[in-house]
């Protein structure tokens, strides 16, 4: 990590753009998908956030990484913030820097008076899961089939559907406060709950799904997703679909019977979404 990463708002043209050429490394856009200069300008003049991470402070500084995130309802009633992006340059991911930028985020629309981030992942990206609801103590409670499309057209997500979960962020839940204290969750072994699907691994060190089992009532679930997304669609994306397919049949539909998801468990090398057949104010309260 450089010496000293500073993360300020960004209000200038200079900026956004900065952000334009990010958007471009770290997903592949083409410029059709970027979001543009003025469109940035206008969602930060109404009342959005957009947060930089920058290497020092002072002119020549580099951008390194930024949030980007709108003011919307929630639930028709309730104001939140609704998180459109964060990236970090090629070359700086995993060392903090999108932690530092999602912190300055929660501190920020916490001076606004709202309690509430919102935003979409990848339910088969595992690193994502892992910062989500381990680091950050978000939840998700809806599966969203083709959120994005069904064909998305950027490097990064290109091949797969656009499912995503919604996740949210109770920016002052005591589940959230001990996240960020660094408190851990008990670690919860296989045994302790049942585990939705099956798999096998591939020659790769890769699993491939080969079913799973609805109407399972246990208080603990365990869905297994690949270790590695991008890898595995370098290396099979029609294994990778399949997974996809799972989550789909397998998956979606504990939510919708009310099941939260709460963490992500690894195993070696297999990680595994955590649910809980919980009411979303227990697992907030949690310490």
């Amino acid at each position: 990590m450089p010496t000293e990463v500073v993360i300020a708002p960004i209000r200038d043209f200079p900026g956004y753009r900065a952000c334009e050429r990010l958007q471009q490394e770290v997903w592949g856009f083409a410029d059709l998908s970027v979001v543009p200069d003025h469109l940035l300008h206008m969602i930060v003049q109404a009342g959005g956030l957009l947060l930089g991470a920058f290497d020092g402070v002072g002119p020549g500084r580099e951008l390194l990484g930024f949030a980007l995130s709108v003011v919307g309802l929630w639930e028709g009633k309730k104001l939140r913030h609704h998180s459109l992006m964060t990236a970090v340059k090629p070359g700086y991911q995993d060392q903090g820097i999108g932690e530092k930028l999602k912190l300055a985020q929660r501190d920020h629309v916490l001076q606004q008076g709202i309690d509430l981030i919102t935003w979409t992942f990848d339910p088969l990206e595992s690193r994502n899961a892992h910062f989500n609801l381990n680091k950050l103590g978000c939840i998700v409670r809806n599966y969203i089939p083709n959120y994005f499309g069904e064909e998305m057209r950027d490097a990064r997500n290109r091949g797969l559907p656009g499912d995503r979960f919604l996740c949210e962020w109770h920016l002052r839940a005591p589940r959230v406060e001990a996240k960020l204290g660094g408190k851990k969750a008990p670690e919860l072994r296989l045994a302790e709950a049942e585990v939705i699907n099956r798999t096998q691994r591939l020659s790769s060190g890769q699993r491939a799904p080969t079913g799973g089992r609805l109407g399972l009532t246990t208080p603990f679930l365990l869905f297994e997703i690949p270790q590695d997304l991008q890898a595995l669609k370098r290396e099979n994306i029609e294994v990778a679909r399949a997974w996809r397919g799972e989550c789909r049949k397998y998956l979606a539909p504990y939510l919708e019977e009310g099941y939260l998801v709460t963490g992500l468990v690894r195993q070696g090398a297999r990680s595994f979404l955590l649910l809980e057949r919980a009411e979303l104010a227990e697992v907030l309260a949690r310490p």
